[in-house]
């Protein structure tokens, strides 16, 4: 007998995410044409080469997904989970917490290294098609130490999750819930300050040039940036990108160099305009309640799981199997609500670009930028319409031009 009950809501959250595989793996391989309107930007070239990038990223993705999900799939309802938890109970001679942390060693190197060889071809394509310039040596350092990272605060938040589910079995999500939004918002402070720097440099912009365009915007954005900082990313990659980060005063504005020394004043003008739109309307701080309120209804559906499916104990506590369930849940949950991420993503991400038009007065400049970064970065600029809706943290760069063609510039 499997230590889990296969249940209506098990077969829920598969069925979501085999159909949304199905489709995903459908109009991956079959885009559908293009439309007449993108030509009017695009050469057949640049797209044809942009489509055949983003086949082969977007084949990588999924077949990691499924790769994962069907050996989880096997590894909790096959009842291998368990097995390997009385092997690893053993071991530990009975030591319960002991148990525990051997059983999350055991699995956390299992999923790493299914993932493994899925980031080792992505970074091989990266490289293949001129966007990372890393070394393979300068590759491995970044993996250990985010795996490092990764480790430690999973290891941690594992034996937190026993002691928790162990000691408050009917309210362990609701303290769980308390402690991660905590987290949250101790992240912010610490990950500019300390996570961050482990992977690069960075500066603050001192320019005449940059700081005349962020007082030019400040103004007219009515608020006050007081950080921007320019981040080593050409060690990396030629990719150009920039990020807004933090709320109150852990706000700032990071900008590649790559896009420093590879863009023109007015599309690093626009650039800096759309990021101070997330700035004004505290985008990070409205994305981090939005994610609480996610994490409440994750862990509540997780809650219903556990002692619905859970069929075998350790005793009296939770059995350490119960952590590849987890697992599954965990991934299963993320890819069937990627479009509703994603969906609240776009819609910031549209209020940013209609706020860069209002801060600048310039249409042409931020259109000028997208076709800029889709050509530079071989963006896909007309997806098939669900690779969008499931995928696009961003608008498609068609759907950007359109929306910033139709702003009123006052």
């Amino acid at each position: 007998m499997s230590f889990i009950k296969f249940n209506k809501l098990w077969f829920v959250l598969i069925l979501i995410a085999a159909i949304f595989s199905a489709l995903y793996l459908y109009y991956t391989l079959f885009p559908g044409n293009i439309s007449h309107e993108v030509y009017r930007h695009f050469s057949p070239l640049e797209i044809s080469k942009a489509q055949k990038y983003h086949r082969i990223n977007r084949l990588i993705y999924i077949t990691s997904f499924l790769t994962k999900a069907s050996f989880l799939i096997w590894f909790v309802f096959g009842n291998n989970a368990l097995k390997l938890s009385h092997y690893i109970e053993n071991t530990a001679s009975g030591k319960y917490y002991l148990n525990v942390f051997l059983y999350f060693i055991a699995l956390w190197v299992i999923v790493r290294l299914i993932s493994l060889p899925f980031s080792l071809l992505s970074h091989s394509v990266q490289v293949e098609w001129g966007f990372s310039v890393q070394t393979m040596a300068s590759w491995w350092s970044d993996y250990f130490k985010s795996a490092t990272l990764d480790f430690v605060f999973s290891a941690v938040g594992v034996l937190l999750f026993f002691v928790a589910i162990n000691s408050w079995p009917k309210t362990w999500w609701i303290k769980a819930t308390i402690f991660l939004t905590i987290i949250m918002f101790v992240q912010i402070f610490v990950y500019p300050t300390f996570i961050a720097p482990l992977f690069n440099n960075f500066t603050p912009i001192h320019d005449p040039k940059i700081i005349n365009m962020v007082k030019e915007i400040s103004k007219n954005a009515g608020i006050k940036i007081d950080r921007i900082q320019e981040m080593d990313a050409s060690k990396r990659t030629t990719l150009a990108n920039a990020y807004f980060y933090g709320f109150g005063n852990t706000s700032r504005i990071v900008l590649y160099d790559t896009l420093l020394k590879h863009y023109p004043d007015d599309e690093i003008k626009a650039v800096i305009a759309h990021e101070a739109g997330h700035w004004k309307e505290n985008h990070v701080l409205k994305g981090m309640i939005i994610g609480i309120l996610g994490l409440i209804l994750g862990l509540y559906l997780l809650n219903i799981l556990i002692y619905s499916s859970v069929l075998i104990t350790y005793g009296k506590r939770m059995t350490p199997a119960v952590m590849a369930m987890i697992y599954l849940f965990v991934l299963l949950i993320n890819f069937d609500t990627n479009p509703i991420q994603n969906y609240i993503s776009r819609q910031m991400e549209k209020q940013a670009d209609l706020l860069s038009v209002k801060y600048i007065h310039d249409k042409n400049a931020v259109i000028k930028l997208q076709i800029e970064l889709a050509k530079k970065s071989l963006l896909d600029v007309d997806p098939p319409p669900f690779i969008e809706w499931f995928s696009y943290s961003h608008p498609s760069t068609m759907h950007r031009i359109e929306l910033v063609q139709k702003a009123n510039v006052k």
